[in-house]
Order: structure tokens, then sequence, then C-alpha cells
């Protein structure tokens, strides 16, 4: 058999941590399951991945390039592997919101037909939906014609899209904290009172985005020593906008810098931002603005330390605060960390699909031998 030619789509940038961490987790699950050929990854910014992962024998190329090549596959006999990278980008919640997915996107997964009659397509852990209006309905239709095997996130993403083989597990983040974390001794020992930092994002696309912005400036009151972190900049929704729009204030430090220390507590509205966090050992109250955050949380077992950011209590939320900072603990002792089981089931379904297609391409070259 031919080596297959094995993809990694939908890479956005780096600039975005949890977005760069996705595709470091991405390709972690894809190596994990035996694949150890190259692997071409198509970037929405493929200039700011250069240099950032870790996995030396990737080909990065930008979704031009990706079009070219999947045009010069036509007719082509090599067989190639789909892999989409886990996060949330698949969704038509607005009209706008909806057409770049569409554009960005579905041209990727439109692609994957062209891998020919023996090619596989594996979607890592996703939240789809929702799959409003036209540009909507059209990228709905592609993943389920075109997309083999879907790990979804959270279980409406199952009721919305209703995929024929979508398998309910958690966000790769979610499964590499059970399978890899290792709870500092100072995280469970009395110290000096933590830091706190906020990691905030514009919602002003959401209709209860004053309320919003109403609650976190109350928070800040609240809670008048804590200090701002980066988690996101550049491409459309800096954090470092957003804080010098709203709160009048310069911010350079970056959120993994300080979970590096693991001395702080994380208020953040991105999910990745505190998921980015307990995985370094730090303690993170979640302020969600999409079912993902609630479910990440939910199979963590910290459902305590999740609130909406459309409606949530500033002064519950500092309470919340205030106790981890004093003894982080029961944040901890409340981990489940029964994920980790769950990640070796996602390496064994991709194994699974990968041995699927070793055997269809096998068997199409026994029957041609017969003839």
């Amino acid at each position: 058999m031919r080596t297959p030619e094995v993809f990694l789509l939908h890479a956005y940038s780096p600039r975005n941590s949890g977005d760069g961490l996705l595709v470091k987790l991405s390709l972690r699950a894809i190596r994990a399951a035996g694949i150890r050929g190259p692997i071409t990854v198509v970037c929405l910014d493929k200039a700011a991945f250069a240099g950032y992962l870790d996995d030396s024998n990737v080909e990065l190329v930008s979704l031009s390039q990706f079009v070219s090549r999947i045009v010069r596959r036509i007719g082509s006999v090599r067989p190639a592997i789909f892999f989409g990278v886990g996060g949330g980008y698949l969704r038509s919640g607005t009209f706008s919101e909806g057409w770049k997915a569409l554009i960005a996107h579905g041209t990727q997964i439109a692609g994957t037909a062209f891998g020919g009659r023996s090619s596989r397509t594996v979607y890592l852990p996703q939240s789809v939906g929702p799959f409003r209006g036209l540009s909507g309905f059209v990228l709905k239709a592609l993943i389920r014609r075109h997309v083999d095997t879907i790990f979804l996130r959270d279980d409406k993403s199952g009721e919305e899209l209703q995929h024929r083989k979508g398998v309910r597990t958690g966000d790769l983040v979610v499964l590499e904290i059970g399978r890899n974390l290792q709870i500092p001794v100072t995280a469970l020992s009395a110290q000096a009172r933590r830091k706190v930092f906020f990691v905030f994002r514009d919602l002003s696309g959401k209709p209860y985005s004053d309320v919003y912005l109403k609650n976190i400036k109350r928070l800040v009151e609240l809670i008048p020593d804590a200090e701002f972190a980066l988690q996101s900049s550049g491409r459309g929704n800096s954090d470092d906008v957003f804080y010098r729009r709203t709160f009048g204030v310069e911010c350079t430090t970056l959120l993994r810098d300080i979970v590096q220390r693991r001395d702080a507590i994380i208020v953040s509205v991105r999910l990745h931002g505190s998921l980015e966090s307990v995985l370094a050992g730090v303690p993170s109250v979640h302020l969600s603005y999409e079912r993902k955050g609630h479910a990440a949380y939910s199979d963590l077992g910290i459902d305590d330390y999740v609130f909406h950011a459309g409606d949530f209590d500033p002064q519950k939320v500092a309470d919340v605060v205030d106790g981890l900072r004093n003894d982080p603990s029961p944040f901890w002792n409340s981990l489940d960390k029964a994920s980790a089981n769950r990640y070796d089931e996602l390496v064994e379904y991709i194994k699974h699909e990968v041995q699927r297609f070793d055997h269809f391409a096998d068997g199409r070259k026994l029957l041609a031998r017969r003839n």
C-alpha cells in the first residue's frame, strides 16, 4: 500500500494560546495513534506557527496552498487521511460568523472529498453549531457528508449535528488534564495569598453584552488588587484592545507566563484560558459564554467553578475567588481525573479508523491482484 498523505486541518493561530495548544494536542493524539510520517498542517496564520510546534516532522501550508495541493490531487491514486483540529470553529450563529466559517473551514472540509476513495476524515473533539441561515445549512451538510468520524465535546453538538458517527468525548485539554496533570505541592499547602488575574474578552456580539460589561467591571471593583493577562492577541479579537477600550489599561502580561509560576488564581472568560491554567496546576474560575465551557468543567467535576458570562453574580464569583486565594485544595479535590481513560479511548478510536483505512486499501489491492 502507498503511504497515505496525512493532513491536519483548521489550525487557527498561536497568537491565541488556547488555539495553539489545541493544535499541539491534536498532533500529539495523532502521533499517539501510531502515525509517524510527515503531517501537513493547514494554517490560517502560517507565519505565526513558524517555530511554534514541537513536532519537527510537519509541513506548514496556508489555506491557498492547501487548495492548490488538493487540486493537484485530482486523479491521484495516493490515499489521504484528514484530521480536523479540536475546537469550536464549525458554527454559524450570525450571518458574518457563518460565511466566515464556510469560507475558511468549509473549503477545507470540501477539500477532503479529493482524498480518493480510500481516504478517511476524522475530526478531533469539537463543539459544533448553531447552524443558522444558508451558510449554516451548507456547513452542516459538508460535515455530515465528508467527515467520517467526529468527536464531540458536548451533548448539544451531537443533537444539532445528528452525525452518523458522532462520538461524545471531552475537550482535548480536558483529556490532557486527566492524563497528565500533576498538582504541585504548593497548590495544596498554605502559602501567601495568591494573586488574581483576569482574562476577559469582547462579547459585543452577544445579546447580553451590556450586562456582561457591567458585571465584569463590578468584579474588577470587588477584587481591586487583581491584574489583567493576555490569552489572545491579533486577528481581530485581541484581549489588550478590549482592556484598553473597556478599562483604560495597557496590558502586556501573557497568561502562559503567569501559569508557569503556579502561584495565581485565574478568572477567565476564554475557555482555554481556564483549561490552560488548570493543566499548568493553577486553579481557574471560568465565566462561560458558550455551552462548551459548562461541558468541559462538568467533565472535570469542577462545576462549582463555572458561571454563565451573561448573568453571573459578581459578588458570588468574588467570594469563590477569595476562597481559592486562601485555600485552593477544594478545587483540586473536586477534580475528576477519570478523563485520563477517555484520552486512551480517543487514541484507540483513531487507531481503529486508521486500521479501517489500511484494511480498505489492502482489500482494493487484493482485488486488483485477483483481477
